[in-house]
């Protein structure tokens, strides 16, 4: 079992990592405008989950596939940058946090709009 701080630092590296290998060295046109938002571990540091979300929704599905493509590739520069036993295995995991915020601001937007238009606070002006 890992500290808690060897976790975040090993999260750290591996986040470092797989964007650094997104923006140059993998030569595949689904990776551009992928962001790597955060990375979780394991306490035993088997399984590594890289969340990411990508700038047009439509994209999802085509950067999964490439995701689930090069996950050896990446898997093995990963392995060859972090100092650990044995490399983590690595699973891609779409991050939601994004839909969520517009999603709250959309909410937030609607009850805006509808207490400005209600009679009661324009009659106390």
């Amino acid at each position: 079992m890992a500290s808690q701080r060897r976790q975040q630092q090993i999260c750290a590296r591996i986040q470092r990592k797989v964007a650094e290998l997104l923006t140059h060295d993998i030569k595949d046109p689904r990776a551009s405008f992928v962001t790597v938002t955060s990375v979780d571990i394991t306490s035993d540091l088997t399984v590594a989950t890289v969340k990411w979300t990508v700038l047009e929704l439509k994209d999802r599905s085509k950067v999964e596939h490439m995701f689930e493509h090069a996950n050896g590739f990446i898997r093995r520069a990963v392995a060859r940058d972090i100092d650990i036993r044995s490399a983590p295995s690595l699973k891609f995991a779409f991050d939601r946090g994004l839909e969520h915020a517009n999603k709250i601001n959309e909410i937030l937007a609607e009850l805006n709009v509808s207490s400005d238009s209600d009679p009661e606070k324009s009659d106390e002006q």
